[in-house]
């Protein structure tokens, strides 16, 4: 059976399964350029069945929708890739005051003349909006989730079809059980929990896996309001919710005046706590931005992002720990936007009540219809494995013109070079010597996070390299930090890890060993020198880990930098002609391609022939 499941909500993304096994996945954005893309992924789609079903429609057996309802206002307006800090905070001010303080500002009007206004229009939807405007409230939301969707999948087929809607919580369910390595031998152990800002009426749920690999929901709800606080926080401190969360999350270890802290966390404390099994509020918000900014004057921006995230991992410690002791299941999956914050993630693993901990590779919405092939199989076919590993795109192609590349990106074809034959070893001897090199090789990642293959990759005992990354080519904030990519057989001499928990997605933070983070230094939080780690395993990766290997050979360090390879702002690059344009509008020098292709600025190559010449020198 061949399952295409499809997401329109934040970062709109495609996944096929075959007989059970999920064989691709893609991000919209990837393909439209344009970050965070809400789509009917269409682009996806057709990438999918090209490499995976010869082009052939119509071997689709079902359609199926991750999540059974989304917005067609903010899918058409395009809200979550174009609204700038400035749109987010002037929406605030045009319909959300009036609604929550005025006479009520009526949501249809308000979309609608957005739309009318042209204000950033989607102009990669691929619906047909032409209902907007003839229906009203509650039915608008109906044509779009249950007559355009399916009528759009119709369209893109060339026939009828009847498509499955599952829920929002159950695909983050699902993704959280089967999005990572097995997570224990007995599933009858495992208990798995979702949390975001809102999906189908609902922010949270808890399920209790079977030894069939189904879910059965136990408890779910709408109260569980920590991420959409966490959202508005952002943009309180002008950041862009939906997007820089992890730029909060960044932010809060800075901050080191325990009083100022704490008072901010009381704040947070009497908007939300969980206590007795619940969730109650001591003095419940009236709007989650301009109540909220009231409560929060005074405190500095430091001591508001790490108040919060204190408040966040307490919250959420207390939420497991209840229905950890009711249901008897110590070892938890963890799903949701709420789950890509490693920070709390990490802390979890201190809790007594915590015998594991699997959290699923890029637990946003991206990963929804992931969820959905798993939720289908599970329930309506049998058992079946989880994914080996999320390396779930395109493969990226061979350049044989990659002087053609460089033009269409607007370089000078004549400042730069090729060079073939630069293998794994050649690779580590450009690391080692303190060169920053791109990777762009085989099948692309799937997710928010650079695994290796579409990444940027450097020295991680050389802290210069951090400031060179930043100043040359992400243009990234300063507080930010990267990540190392580390031999899983090592990890444990840089991490402590006393649970033995695996993280071959950078979704849990660890503390790092003292005695050896020097030499992982450039990967670590500047300022607690924690780490949000990728472990590289070989049956997942072998390329990459031998590339790592290699560079441990040389250096003693079985690690390397990583962060994602693209220009700040967009998306991961996809293509091998992606990466040709980041290294043309950047000041990267290294470029690695299919095929052990080097493409090089001729200014590096002297830094290029002594790296090889050390490299014969070391083998002689």
């Amino acid at each position: 059976m061949n399952i295409l499941a499809l997401s329109t909500s934040h970062c709109s993304s495609a996944a096929l399964m075959i007989d059970g096994v999920l064989v691709g996945m893609i991000q919209e954005e990837r393909l439209t350029k344009r970050k965070n893309q809400v789509a009917l992924p269409l682009r996806s789609a057709e990438a999918l069945v090209d490499r995976h079903l010869g082009g052939d429609r119509s071997r689709i057996d079902q359609v199926i929708f991750g999540g059974r309802r989304d917005s067609p206002y903010w899918v058409a307006l395009d809200h979550y890739s174009a609204y700038s800090v400035a749109d987010q905070v002037r929406e605030m001010h045009e319909f959300w005051y009036p609604h929550f303080y005025g006479d009520g500002a009526d949501p249809d009007e308000y979309w609608l003349s957005q739309i009318a206004a042209g204000r950033n229009l989607n102009p990669d939807h691929n619906f047909d909006f032409s209902f907007l405007g003839t229906l009203r409230g509650e039915k608008v939301l109906e044509h779009f989730n249950e007559v355009e969707r399916p009528a759009a999948v119709a369209r893109w087929l060339g026939r009828d079809t009847s498509c499955v809607m599952i829920d929002h919580h159950k695909c983050h369910g699902y993704w959280a059980l089967y999005g990572s390595a097995k997570p224990c031998d007995d599933l009858e152990q495992v208990l798995v929990v979702t949390a975001d800002a809102m999906g189908d009426t609902s922010n949270w749920s808890v399920s209790v896996a079977h030894s069939d690999g189904t879910l059965e929901l136990i408890a779910h709800g709408l109260d569980h309001d920590v991420a959409r606080i966490y959202k508005f926080v952002t943009l309180i401190l002008g950041m862009k919710p939906n997007e820089h969360e992890y730029k909060v999350m960044g932010l809060a270890p800075y901050s080191r005046s325990s009083g100022h802290i704490e008072a901010v966390e009381r704040v947070f404390d009497e908007i939300l706590d969980f206590r007795e099994g619940r969730f109650v509020s001591d003095r419940p918000l009236t709007d989650r931005y301009f109540n909220l900014k009231e409560r929060l004057e005074g405190h500095r921006f430091d001591n508001i992002a790490a108040g919060l995230q204190n408040w966040t991992t307490r919250i959420t410690q207390s939420w497991l720990r209840h229905w950890i002791i009711e249901t008897g299941r110590p070892f938890v999956c963890f799903s949701g936007g709420l789950a890509m914050n490693i920070r709390t993630n990490g802390h979890l693993l201190e809790m007594p009540e915590i015998s594991g901990l699997s959290v699923s590779a890029s637990g946003g919405d991206e990963s929804l219809p992931g969820g959905a092939c798993y939720a289908h199989w599970a329930e309506t076919v049998g058992p079946l494995e989880p994914a080996p590993h999320v390396y779930l795109g395109d493969t990226a192609e061979p350049i044989e013109n990659w002087e053609h590349a460089v033009e269409e990106a607007g370089g000078d074809p004549t400042l730069f070079a090729g060079r073939s034959g630069i293998d794994a070893q050649s690779v580590a001897q450009l690391l080692a010597a303190d060169n920053v090199v791109a990777r762009c090789v085989g099948p692309a990642e799937f997710g928010a996070r650079a695994l290796g293959n579409r990444s940027i990759l450097a020295n991680p005992s050389n802290p210069d390299n951090v400031k060179f990354i930043n100043d040359a080519i992400k243009n990234r904030d300063f507080w930010m930090p990267f990540t190392p990519s580390i031999l899983v057989e090592y990890a444990d001499d840089y991490l402590e890890n006393p649970k033995g928990v695996q993280s071959p997605y950078m979704t849990i933070g660890f503390s790092s060993q003292p005695e050896r983070r020097h030499e992982i230094i450039g990967g670590l939080h500047p300022s607690d020198f924690s780490a949000r780690p990728q472990f590289i395993r070989f049956d997942q990766n072998p390329e990459y880990w031998t590339l790592v290997d290699e560079f441990r050979q040389l250096t003693g360090i079985p690690a390397v930098m990583n962060t994602s390879l693209n220009l700040h702002g967009e998306p991961m690059n996809y293509t091998s002609h992606d990466a040709l344009r980041t290294l043309v509008l950047s000041e990267l020098d290294f470029l690695i391609l299919p095929g052990d292709k080097l493409v090089y600025r001729r200014r590096a190559e002297r830094k290029l022939d002594i790296a090889l010449r050390n490299r014969v020198a070391s083998a002689g």
